[in-house]
């Protein structure tokens, strides 16, 4: 029996080992491993767009500048794998990516739906994590706690109050008792959104035309275009993934839905998803991260934001995506964090993270927010509308900088798109 008890014993204190050696690292490796789960592929693919070029300039920057870590020069190597924007395909990428490739640093990445399921894989492994790209209410609600993860982007209250800005441009302010149709899928992205955009709405005097949140995947939209229309709604408010967002607009024009201005987050983006609405996409608004005109320098590599967009234009034959300039930054604060450290010790590595002040290639880093447990640093934020050029291509214009004044604007308000009132 004492042998018995004697081999449970020692097995217990083995399994103990592994399972703190995930929390310790410090390597002898000249290579610093950094995990990343992206949508290529799937619906989300238009916010993963640009993942392997960003990549790509940071890895051949450390290969020319290697980092001391650990006592000797280092390179880094990202390992990315396609999540093919499913969710439960992140987690187990996620799980991948520590147990079998051994990474040293997480990057989460590419709206909610990627980001959360990563960031609970690394809070239970005890993995360090750069979370960017994702809203801080969404992902503070998605954990009690937080001991491994911080995050880099915006809250939802500047969302709201960017949105706003854009609504009054639209002849729709505070206290005009417009009338705002709200369009939330029942995800946690969506809730989020939808449960501030509620309380912010009727604080500022404006009706809520709330018909529900539906089931992401969607097709048939019929009951909230009705809703819209038997209302008369005057702005129309939401975030949605590009599919729902192109079934529910056409049920909505279907209907014969008139409204003054029309915001969304997501799917309203990038240029490849706007295009994909024909003339519908003329005059829709939208929240812009990042552009070629903001006044920022990556303190790591030197480059600015104009010269950062010229190469990829260069190489890829248009502007840059907005969230490849937040793939760029992300992997630049993984840099930034091994120079800091100095060692792979994961425990280092999470406090180096939070002492960053560092200016990336879409703004000034500092991590002295905190959220429901989760410590943030916000990014800057402006507003845009999508206008014709005199060749008829879709231009992302900003057209407010309330909250950011030092992003210069780059055109004036247009009224009207194919299904406005004005």
């Amino acid at each position: 029996m004492k042998k018995i008890l004697g081999l449970i014993l020692a097995m217990s204190m083995l399994l103990g080992l592994c399972s703190c050696a995930v929390n310790q690292g410090g390597s002898d490796s000249d290579v610093i491993k950094i995990g990343y789960v992206n949508p290529t592929t799937g619906p989300l693919a238009g916010n993963g767009e640009g993942c392997a070029w960003a990549v790509k300039q940071i890895t051949d920057y450390v290969k020319e500048h290697p980092i001391t870590v650990d006592g000797k020069e280092k390179t880094i190597e990202v390992i990315v794998y396609d999540s093919e924007s499913d969710q439960n395909k992140c987690t187990e990428l996620t799980q991948k990516l520590i147990e079998e490739d051994n990474i040293d640093l997480m990057i989460a990445i590419q709206t909610p739906n990627t980001v959360i399921p990563v960031v609970q894989v690394c809070e239970r492994y005890g993995i360090p994590c750069i979370a960017t790209q994702a809203p801080v209410d969404p992902v503070s609600n998605a954990l009690d706690e937080f001991h491994w993860t911080y995050d880099f982007f915006y809250t939802l209250d500047d969302v709201y109050e960017s949105q706003r800005a854009l609504w009054t441009q639209a002849g729709y302010a505070p206290g005009s008792g417009a009338k705002v149709g709200l369009l939330f899928a029942n995800d946690t992205d969506g809730t989020s959104w939808h449960d501030l955009f509620v309380r912010r709405l009727a604080e500022d005097g404006y009706t809520v035309v709330d018909p529900g949140q539906y089931p992401s995947g969607t097709t048939d939209f019929t009951s909230l275009a009705t809703t819209f229309k038997n209302e008369e709604i005057d702005v129309i408010a939401g975030t949605n993934i590009p599919p729902d967002f192109m079934n529910s607009y056409n049920a909505i024009i279907a209907a014969g839905v008139e409204v003054g201005c029309v915001t969304m987050g997501k799917c309203a983006l990038l240029q490849s998803d706007v295009e994909a609405l024909g003339d519908l996409a003329d005059g829709l608004m939208t929240q812009v991260w990042w552009a070629p005109t903001n006044p920022f320098k990556s303190d790591l590599t030197g480059i600015t934001c104009a010269e950062i967009n010229e190469k990829y234009k260069a190489e890829n034959g248009r502007v840059m995506p907005q969230p490849t300039a937040f793939a760029y930054a992300g992997l630049e604060l993984a840099v930034q964090t091994f120079i800091k450290a100095g060692t792979t010790n994961k425990d280092a590595v999470y406090k180096a993270i939070g002492e960053l002040k560092c200016e990336t290639i879409v703004g000034p880093v500092n991590y002295n927010g905190e959220l429901g447990g989760l410590k943030y640093s916000n990014s800057v934020l402006t507003g845009g509308q999508w206008q014709r050029d005199e060749n008829g291509e879709l231009q992302l214009i900003i057209i407010d900088n309330s909250l950011y004044p030092d992003i210069p604007i780059t055109g004036q308000y247009q009224p009207g798109n194919a299904t406005t009132k004005n």
